[in-house]
């Protein structure tokens, strides 16, 4: 370690602003450092030049490690090998398309310990399909690294692998053991109901359902035939997603498919048995080709019921939603799952999966084949893993989320002279003419849905040479999408949603109505 005087300025004396790093970075189920570190608010600056910058500015003194440089050398490395994957495969690996690296574990990670050992397996892994050179270049080996900066470097390695491998975790499966709950003739109450239910035509399913209600009774009785019992879910490697063989999909009678929930399962044409010996043909093979159930195929399972609540003497009225099903799986003190019945009463508000399993059930849409083409919030994220394009409702109108191929990076002039400007991301196209885009922002009152007309959107003229704000790079640019400006002010923009997923619910609430009451206008956003 070596300090040095750089600047003849009177150092700081006063301490500055400080946060915890958890009220920075949430929603996460682990990091490290931990939450209470104490550190700058960056907003939305590299932490690197953040530090360089409020040292500068506040005449504080600044540490810096090799491993937060390499870091960041190393990140423009990995960023450079996405951009250029194909051009550089031969001198990176020896193979083509994609290879799945797989590192077994006995079950979810949850300590330090944990990730380090999850991290350094990939680590492992790359280095045995690489070679040593790649590896230990991206890594950080230096006298100042400990476990964070280790498995940093780990993630970025794998960052910058991306293009030619997928990662995958899988935890050593099989359950332990089942309890079911109640007593013999709860069990044999089910099972008498199947043969109630069969009267509704429903004997394509019920031929299923009683032989697993058979099962359910005898195990009740203390007689559990074990190798059924193993085969309850059987999950199988099948062309896009896995498939459950087991026979708990059974229960399931209709999934995803034409639009709706209402293709007949494709598990209830065969017999378990017959289904289990396809299963086990198919073992060797690369994919398994036979009926199986995708678990995002299924209904979300909670039945829902709009009530409209109306408030006396206001003239007012809410709009709830009813839900109520098998709604949650509760771990209980020895660990074991529980899956539990409950009711919740809402007044909006959407996940992201439930989202995304409606719009393919409903709409047009393609998946997506890359999960990392978007890079923003979490629930963004989430949409483009899984959605490519879609088109919502048809004819005039369509509704259609683009392909991130098609986003654009819009610039908004927040004063007269267009010397300072925020970005927003085209996401939608609207029937109307009009675009609906993200505004990202550090804090997390500020992001919003803003709409805007397309017509007062031009392609941004070139950079002139003074032009130094380094804008794309301080703010987290999109490459290789087109760079607009906007004629309209902040004060003439609409801000119609503060979340993309809770807007995109609305609108299919409303059949496509382009009605979207605004909240307030880009400009009062700003001042939040």
């Amino acid at each position: 370690m070596v300090t040095f005087e750089v600047d003849s300025v009177e150092e700081a004396s006063a301490p500055p602003v400080m946060t915890l790093l958890g009220t920075l970075i949430q929603d996460v189920r682990w990091m490290a450092p931990g939450r209470d570190t104490r550190v700058l608010e960056m907003k939305g600056i590299h932490p690197l030049l953040a530090a360089v910058h409020a040292a500068f500015a506040e005449h504080r003194p600044l540490v810096l490690s090799p491993d937060a440089v390499w870091l960041t050398i190393a990140q423009g490395v990995a960023q450079h090998v996405r951009l250029n994957a194909e051009a550089l495969r031969s001198r990176i690996v020896r193979h083509e398309g994609r290879k799945t690296l797989t590192v077994d574990v006995g079950g979810l990670p949850e300590t330090d310990s944990d990730y380090l050992l999850l991290f350094s397996s990939f680590r492992h892994q790359l280095r045995e399909a690489l070679g040593q050179g790649m590896p230990r270049l991206l890594s950080c080996d230096f006298s100042t690294s400990t476990d964070v900066e280790r498995m940093a470097g780990d993630v970025v390695l794998m960052d910058a692998m991306s293009p030619y491998f997928d990662f995958v975790m899988a935890c050593v499966c099989g359950i332990p053991r089942v309890t079911l709950l109640g007593t013999p003739e709860d069990w044999k109450a089910i099972r008498r109901r199947i043969d109630v239910i069969q009267e509704l035509d429903l004997s394509w399913w019920t031929s299923s359902l009683i032989p697993i209600m058979d099962a359910f009774v005898s195990a009740s009785e203390g007689r559990p035939d074990r190798e059924y019992w193993k085969e309850m879910y059987k999950p199988a490697k099948a062309y896009g997603w896995d498939r459950a063989t087991g026979w708990i999909a059974r229960l399931i009678p209709y999934v995803a498919g034409h639009g709706s929930f209402s293709s007949r399962n494709p598990m209830l044409k065969t017999s378990h048995a017959e289904l289990m010996a396809s299963c086990a043909k198919a073992a060797s093979d690369r994919w398994y080709e036979g009926p199986g159930l995708a678990l995002q195929d299924a209904p979300a399972g909670l039945s829902s019921v709009p009530l409209k609540v109306t408030l006396p003497g206001r003239g007012e009225s809410e709009a709830w939603t009813l839900e109520a099903g098998v709604l949650a799986v509760e771990v209980d003190d020895a660990g074991a799952l529980i899956p539990r019945v409950g009711v919740t009463v809402k007044d909006g508000g959407t996940s992201a999966q439930s989202l995304i399993e409606r719009i393919f059930a409903e709409h047009t849409a393609t998946r997506a084949t890359r999960v990392d083409a978007f890079q923003g919030t979490a629930e963004l994220n989430a949409l483009f893993a899984h959605i490519e394009e879609a088109t919502l409702f048809s004819g005039e109108n369509a509704w259609r989320i683009r392909p991130c191929t098609d986003h654009a990076e819009i610039r908004i002039a927040v004063d007269a002279e267009g010397s300072e400007r925020i970005t927003v991301v085209a996401l939608m196209d609207l029937p109307d003419g009009t675009v609906l885009a993200w505004r990202d922002a550090y804090r997390k009152s500020n992001a919003c849905v803003v709409r805007l007309n397309a017509s007062q959107l031009e392609p941004r003229p070139p950079v002139g040479e003074d032009e130094i704000q380094g804008w794309s790079f301080m703010q987290g640019a999109r490459l290789r999408v087109p760079v607009l400006t906007s004629a309209q002010t902040p004060a003439e923009i609409p801000v119609v949603g503060t979340s993309f997923l809770e807007l995109l619910t609305r609108v299919l609430d409303s059949g496509g109505s382009t009605h979207l009451e605004p909240l307030a206008t880009l400009d009062q956003r700003l001042m939040m």
